[in-house]
């Protein structure tokens, strides 16, 4: 008991977490020179693994995501193939998320697959939607992911929700300053420096909305992402009455005739988007 209480003693205080540190942050420069990584220190954990604290990742020095702590530990049955299997779960923005990650060095199907999933997340802490977006977003997210890193063109697909959401437009819409959401749906893909949603549909105390289409991801600039989106909305009725004398009589007639829902189209820019009544 004394040589295995020295011995542990000995392996966590002499824990090499600076020289990891640098291993780590070296390894993720060589896959894509764009993104840095922060982590303010390393721990050993039971069951066997490594505890990684205040993580931050950013993609050419802009603030995209940061971890209070996250858990990593390898999967034992991989310690004997060629794919490395590792096990995470860590907690950001008041949430948390976890899931499995594999590394191949296979000349066929070589790369990395993450399989995961979130719950719990704060939307309005998350640095990326801040930079993407001038609009303030509140909310709960939830869901789960797929990054396929071993296919010829990287892709990441998503499908999440989102609860109690709370939109603070910069500039208002119809005198509206704010629009609020019970709950959000969506599937998404990233894929080719393009992000498409083939499904997003969002049930509202103002209105309900149906979205599908891509936006092409500018790297050098986000505010210059190019849009091609269509949707439908259907404003409920006390809002519909709130904003009637904002929209012209003869489509009010057509809607309250019996039209389901608005069609829209939304092109240009996140910058400068454009937006059309059909």
């Amino acid at each position: 008991m004394y040589v295995i209480g020295i011995t542990v003693f000995f392996l966590w205080y002499l824990f090499p977490s600076d020289s990891l540190k640098a291993y780590l942050t070296y390894r993720l420069a060589q896959g894509n020179p764009d993104v840095g990584l922060t982590i303010d220190r390393i721990s050993p954990v039971l069951p066997p693994g490594i505890k990684l604290h205040n993580v931050g990742i950013t993609h050419q020095n802009v603030a995209l995501i940061g971890l209070e702590n996250l858990k990593v530990m390898p999967g034992l049955g991989s310690l004997f193939s060629d794919t490395t299997t590792v096990n995470f779960k860590g907690r950001f923005y008041e949430g948390t998320l976890g899931g499995q990650a594999q590394f191949s060095d296979r000349q066929q199907g070589a790369g990395t697959k993450i399989e995961g999933w979130i719950s719990g997340v704060q939307v309005q802490q998350i640095s990326a939607l801040k930079q993407l977006s001038e609009h303030q977003i509140s909310g709960v997210l939830g869901g789960n992911f797929v990054y396929d890193g071993s296919a010829p063109i990287p892709s990441l697909a998503a499908n999440l929700s989102l609860t109690n959401c709370r939109v603070e437009l910069a500039t208002p819409v119809f005198n509206q300053k704010s629009f609020e959401f019970r709950s959000i749906a969506a599937d998404l893909a990233i894929q080719d420096n393009s992000l498409r949603i083939e499904q997003l549909s969002a049930r509202g105390n103002q209105l309900d909305l149906d979205l599908t289409g891509s936006i092409a991801l500018n790297e050098s600039d986000p505010t210059q992402n190019a849009l091609n989106l269509t949707g439908n909305v259907t404003p409920q009725y006390a809002f519909l009455a709130k904003i009637e004398k904002e929209i012209p009589v003869d489509f009010l007639r057509k809607k309250q005739a019996g039209k389901a829902g608005i069609a829209f189209k939304v092109d240009g820019t996140l910058d400068e988007p454009g937006f059309s009544l059909n």
